[in-house]
């Protein structure tokens, strides 16, 4: 044990303690970046310290909301105000622009003053923490590098993409104080995003203006902004269509085939972010219309020969970095070869990433196929109705057996940890969804439905409390699949893919994790239970 004396060296100087344990005179250890106190308190939050000037990050931050609330001061009155300066687009090279092509001032002109190198990296290592699950397909590390650098003047990410990653940034800071900045940044960042293909000569603006609007489309929804949500979505997959990303070392027939209007990938990195930007936009697309309950952009598989997917399935980001797919692979009908269950034509069919994928298909395919469902089908609609409801249900019990456990898993990362969690709830809410209609009326129904209820509920332990986690599986209003597992004196209650326990008293234990608009059931004297 160590001596008082020994305490009392290791203690810090006066002033030195985080906020926390300073309001309440707690003894800090100043551990960075959450002390000993405050770990032992289990508190979400990295400690706050105050620095050489006796600011915390988060004031410095609301003095940088203080500098752009003025900054807006005065665009909104110029007359009042002395003359600016505006700093010109860099990609505007040797001046080949006429003035009549001047590209919009939202756009091309800082109009708003940059952030301090220290407000950047908070806002963005911020963000990258939980970049995967607000679909960031870039390589993280070279972004990182890229908008950190003060000497990358032509590599650093477009402004729509570095306005739209301070956004979440500050959104998912979740500081009341953050508020007025994220307003700003928002609408700066839709500023930016409409004029992001207009007159760039930035190498990667095709790319990087697909992920903005993939992030964009995450932020709205998870914001419960719907309408605008979607829009975005929409918007997203079809640049992705038109720039070629489901074309991807395609087999196939040049005239068969729309031209890609990207470059050639400069390495394996940058061919891997292009595939996975494809394969990104097929999981919004696809979830987002389940849960908002309305028609994907894009129809897999489709019979439209410019719209099927020749991509192949994404690697692990490790892959990526070691190599990337084969020179000489090639591939054709990626989507229309699994739902038929033939062999893989590429990639890595088993990359947490290419589950994802298979994930979000299903369960979209599921929810389609049920709301076909109508009880007076004629016997060709019958036959038709079953026969793919037994192939769905077969590829489902495929992937379900096929998934490791996220804590299982090789090489295991926290962003493949937090993605095997979304999959296997998308994976059991799409046997939930095949079965629920029939769980009433059908034991073996009933049985697959209580299995995947259970499934979820097991999901809940794998990610730490606190870690942000992909919206879908806090938005799907439309599916409702309540389950009760007459075990007393317990139930087991499932709305969407969040599940509490209730006791016969009524009582609710919430399980740390995901927990969403449940209701708690109440014990009847006769034994069934009934929704409070």
């Amino acid at each position: 044990m160590s001596s008082p004396s020994s305490i009392r060296s290791s203690a810090l100087h006066w002033g030195q303690a985080c906020i926390h344990c300073r309001r309440r005179k707690m003894r800090c250890d100043g551990t960075r970046p959450i002390c000993g106190q405050c770990s032992r308190a289990n508190r979400a939050e990295d400690c706050q310290y105050k620095d050489s000037q006796g600011r915390t990050k988060m004031e410095v931050l609301e003095e940088s909301i203080s500098r752009v609330e003025s900054r807006i001061r005065e665009l909104e009155n110029p007359q009042e105000q002395g003359p600016s300066v505006v700093l010109s687009d860099p990609y505007l090279i040797n001046g080949s622009f006429s003035d009549s092509a001047v590209p919009p001032m939202g756009y091309d002109l800082w109009t708003l003053p940059e952030p301090s190198l220290e407000i950047k990296t908070v806002l963005i290592d911020r963000f990258l923490d939980c970049a995967s699950e607000y679909g960031f397909f870039l390589n993280v590390s070279r972004f990182r590098s890229a908008a950190l650098d003060p000497s990358a003047y032509y590599s650093r990410p477009l402004p729509a993409l570095m306005t739209t990653v301070y956004l979440l940034g500050t959104f998912l800071s979740h500081t009341t104080s953050s508020i007025f900045y994220e307003k700003a940044l928002l609408e700066r960042a839709l500023t930016d995003v409409s004029g992001a293909l207009s007159n760039n000569h930035h190498p990667q603006k095709f790319l990087q203006t697909i992920q903005a609007e993939i992030l964009l489309s995450y932020y709205f929804l998870a914001s419960g902004r719907f309408l605008e949500g979607k829009y975005h979505v929409t918007t997203a997959v079809s640049l992705g269509l038109s720039t070629g990303l489901t074309k991807i070392r395609s087999d196939r027939n040049a005239s068969t085939c729309p031209m890609s209007i990207l470059p050639a990938p400069q390495d394996a990195i940058e061919e891997g972010e292009r595939v996975d930007a494809c394969w990104t936009g097929l999981i919004l697309d696809k979830c987002w219309a389940v849960a908002l309950a309305s028609v994907p952009n894009s129809k897999c598989p489709s019979d439209i020969v410019g719209i099927q997917v020749d991509t192949p399935w994404p690697l692990e980001i490790n892959d990526y970095e070691n190599g990337g797919f084969p020179s000489s692979m090639m591939c054709s009908f990626t989507i229309q070869n699994y739902l038929k269950g033939a062999p893989a034509s590429g990639g890595n069919e088993m990359s947490t990433k290419a589950l994802h994928v298979k994930a979000s298909l299903l369960w979209e395919r599921a929810t389609d196929l049920i709301r076909n469902w109508k009880p007076d089908m004629d016997e060709q609609e019958a036959i038709d109705f079953y026969a793919s409801f037994a192939a769905l249900d077969g590829l489902l019990e495929d992937l379900r057996s096929s998934l490791p456990v996220p804590d299982a898993v090789p090489n295991p990362t926290s962003v493949k940890r937090r993605t095997l969690f979304v999959v296997h709830n998308l994976t059991y809410a799409a046997v939930m969804q095949l079965y629920g209609l029939f769980a009433k009326v059908d034991k073996e129904s009933k049985g697959k439905v209580l299995m995947a209820a259970r499934g979820v509920f097991r999901m809940t332990g794998i990610v730490p409390h606190g870690l942000s986690i992909n919206p879908i599986i806090g938005v799907s209003p439309t599916f409702r699949c309540r389950v009760s597992i007459i075990h007393s004196p317990y139930c087991l209650l499932s709305d969407g893919l969040g599940f509490r326990w209730s006791s016969p008293t009524g009582g609710i234990g919430c399980v740390e994790g995901i927990s969403l608009g449940t209701r708690p059931c109440q014990k009847r004297g006769n034994g069934t239970f009934r929704y409070l």
